[in-house]
């Protein structure tokens, strides 16, 4: 019977499995196929679109000069074509003419359907006046060219400038100038052979000057090869430019900023001597503060070794710690020479010294200045003079002097776009992404490089994992392993969950609320209402009994019964969990309020905030909580996912439950554990709202790195590529124009990301193979 049974089961369990999907009502596998394959293509489309989208930025296009029907000519590089419908009434006839008469591009001038074609270009020349882009109806256009000696001049400043080359110049004055008549053209010797010079009266600081313009390069020559040949022959002074300007001039003003707070501390040091009404602790005093400290450390150690399980002894040792540990703690705060008391002599002298210091900084800095300003007179001598077809105006050095045509310095790259081949194109679109990963930016933001968008990125991700892993595994190594599994312990769970889904912004707030201003303003200058020292140790005494009384509740409530822990017991437990609260609470209550703590950068306030302000630091803290939740939730699951057997069997051996967790659990559960922080670093690195309140700017004037002490700058504001791509798209007041910056810059923190990824996967890979092989 019991094999009929047993057969009868079997075929059942047989025919089950055999029946189609459909036939159970169950969903069918080809639906399910399909959402994972419309996934991957949505991922796939996303990646493929950066990636067209970000590499074709830098590629060099040919240059058209175009002749319009009213005679104009614009030269501009092709971006994309389009059909569109004409507006108005005079659109709309002018489009009839042409269509009529016939476009001189012919059919290349209207869509299949028959409507007009208009092409955008790019024109630039922003420093004229004119927009960036430009869309021109194809049947307007008479003609389209593609000159050779058409150029695209790459600038420091107002963007790209396209053009013809006409000269290269070199400027000298006269002054005074020479009397009687001046010839205003001539050939004259150079050292570069025979050229023209070109002479003029014109304003000068002290009255009209000669000026000789001598042009090194002109129609008749390759303007283009001379402007290169000048640009390496000035690299050495465009270098010390570059060093006088942006390091050893702001560091001198540094050293004496920081001179001058050091100043300043020193006068707030001798007015706290000069107000402070309460003397130094006579020493015996403060003797017996110590000895009464060790005395009852000393004793607590006796209890504990004599009589180590007994409750009432366990009591003992915790009051004998704390009360030593108050003792100890005022000996040390009270100690002999820890107000640091200084004198009206004292600090004359300290101010004379820095005085001096600081006299011989501003000659230091004065001779940069001059050195400087010398540099920069001789740069302005070199000119580059550029013509647009449009209105014949030239690229002028600003836009206040129309007239001066550019300086060579202002020049980053001339792009001979018509004449250069694959390899030509090639060199130049490589040379642009070296500049773009390489250099800072320049015009704003929206050209240059990203370097320090790159380094504030990096180094922001690196603080955010090793915050955020330390933390995460310690919260969900507790819940798991040492909580008691309860209500409390699910409501943790619980908000821990719901903390995932809150939005970012929520968390830039808290950021900006807690770290910037609350933690980093009590670091700069200490509490803003210190507490009476009468109260604040008054204080610290009640500390210390609640204390004591917390953890004799926590001895006495471990008693239990047969049947589970005794009703006084559950009693003595939740009132344990009350006092230690409190006694958390009113120790940061303390710590806030001491009045021994005056702040670590007081003299730099209100002027400067160090760390009472945004930086790196504490946009890393902001981030970490945001992606604490994604830590905890994938440890859990990873310590869970632990075998039983293997606790069992190291508790076996006779090992204690910390030394399974750090020799057995933790090991096993490591890859899970980097899975999390793999999921942590990738929300983290494209985060941006929170960025914007706790640090992230669109221009920051130094590295949060550096090879300055101490390397690391928490206080810092730093450049990230999320907020970036934001402040290129949204905030630049020449959008459209850094529209394929935006996919460029898209497709680095794609790439960014993804190589901490596989760096981190890496890493998890061999910890499974050295698991694998410790098994083995």
């Amino acid at each position: 019977m019991t094999a009929a049974k047993f057969d009868s089961g079997t075929d059942s369990h047989r025919y089950r499995r055999r029946t189609p999907l459909s036939a159970r009502g169950e969903p069918k596998i080809w639906l399910m196929g399909t959402a994972v394959v419309m996934c991957l293509a949505l991922i796939a489309i996303i990646i493929v679109m950066i990636v067209y989208r970000g590499t074709r930025t830098f590629w060099p296009g040919p240059i058209h000069e175009i002749r319009l029907d009213d005679g104009s000519i614009v030269l501009g590089v092709p971006m994309e074509n389009e059909g569109f419908e004409p507006v108005t009434e005079s659109d709309r006839e002018a489009v009839e003419q042409a269509r009529n008469a016939g476009a001189p591009l012919g059919d290349a001038a209207w869509t299949e359907d028959g409507r007009p074609i208009r092409r955008r270009y790019f024109v630039g020349n922003r420093d004229l006046g004119q927009e960036t882009f430009r869309w021109i109806p194809l049947w307007r256009v008479q003609s389209i060219e593609v000159p050779e000696d058409a150029v695209l001049i790459e600038r420091q400043e107002w963007g790209a400038f396209l053009g013809r080359l006409t000269g290269v110049v070199r400027d000298s004055f006269v002054d005074p100038p020479p009397e009687g008549n001046v010839e205003p053209s001539s050939m004259v010797e150079t050292p570069e052979g025979t050229r023209r010079v070109e002479r003029a009266l014109v304003s000068g600081p002290n009255g009209p000057v000669l000026r000789e313009r001598v042009y090194l390069a002109d129609v008749n020559d390759d303007v283009a090869a001379a402007i290169k040949r000048l640009q390496a022959e000035q690299a050495d002074r465009w270098s010390r430019i570059d060093h006088l300007n942006l390091r050893e001039a702001p560091g001198i003003e540094r050293e004496i900023r920081l001179l001058q707070w050091r100043a300043k501390a020193a006068r707030i040091a001798h007015e706290r001597t000069i107000q402070a009404s309460r003397p130094e602790l006579p020493i015996w005093v403060w003797m017996l503060l110590l000895a009464g400290a060790i005395g009852l450390g000393a004793a607590g150690l006796r209890v504990r070794k004599d009589a180590p399980k007994r409750p009432y002894a366990q009591i003992g040792v915790a009051a004998c710690w704390m009360v030593a540990l108050l003792l100890g703690g005022a000996a040390y705060l009270e100690r002999p020479g820890a107000r640091a008391d200084l004198s009206s002599d004292d600090l004359a002298k300290l101010e004379a010294g820095i005085d001096a210091r600081i006299a011989d900084l501003r000659n230091r800095q004065k001779a940069a200045l001059d050195e400087l300003a010398e540099l920069q007179a001789e740069d302005r001598l070199l000119r580059v003079i550029a013509t647009e077809p449009t209105h014949g105006r030239i690229s002028p050095i600003s836009r206040s002097e129309p007239d001066e045509p550019m300086m060579l310095s202002q020049v980053v790259r001339v792009v001979e776009a018509n004449r250069l081949g694959t390899r030509g194109k090639l060199g130049v679109y490589f040379d642009r992404w070296w500049e773009y990963l390489s250099t800072p930016p320049r015009d704003g933001t929206s050209a240059g490089g990203v370097f320090p968008v790159i380094v504030g990125t990096v180094t922001l991700t690196i603080l955010l994992t090793i915050s955020v892993v330390p933390l995460g595994v310690i919260a969900a190594l507790y819940l798991r392993e040492y909580a008691r599994q309860g209500l409390l312990t699910s409501c943790v769970r619980i908000a821990i969950n719901n903390l995932a889904g809150v939005p970012s912004i929520v968390y830039g707030m808290f950021g900006l609320g807690f770290f910037c201003y609350m933690l980093g303003g009590y670091i700069d200058a200490g509490p803003a209402k210190p507490m009476a020292l009468g109260s604040w140790w008054a204080l610290w005494g009640a500390i210390a009994l609640l204390s004591i009384l917390s953890f004799a509740l926590g001895v006495l409530g471990r008693k239990t019964t047969v049947v589970g822990p005794s009703r006084s017991g559950k009693l003595a437990g939740t009132l344990t969990l009350v006092t230690w609260t409190t006694v958390v609470s009113l120790a940061a209550w303390a710590v806030a309020t001491t009045p021994y703590f005056n702040g670590f950068f007081e003299e730099r306030l209100p002027e400067q905030p160090t760390f009472g302000g945004r930086g790196i630091l504490w946009a890393s803290l902001t981030l970490a909580l945001l992606t604490l939740p994604v830590v905890i939730v994938a440890t859990e699951e990873a310590i869970a996912a632990v075998p039983g057997s293997m606790r069992e069997g190291s508790y076996g051996c006779g090992a204690s439950k910390w030394q399974t967790m750090r020799r057995i659990v933790l090991p096993s559960a490591m890859p899970g554990i980097m899975t999390g922080a793999i999921l942590a670093m990738a929300r983290g690195a494209g985060e941006v709202a929170p960025l914007m309140l706790v640090g992230a700017v669109n221009l920051a004037p130094a590295l949060p790195v550096s090879s300055e002490p101490p390397f690391l700058h928490g206080e810092r504001t730093f450049m990230h590529l999320g907020f970036h791509i934001y402040t290129l798209g949204f905030q630049n007041p020449d959008s459209e124009a850094t529209e394929p910056l935006v996919w460029t810059t898209a497709l680095l923190l794609l790439t960014i990301v993804l190589v901490l990824n596989l760096a981190a996967i890496v890493l998890r890979a061999r910890l499974r193979a050295k698991m694998r092989t410790s098994a083995v």
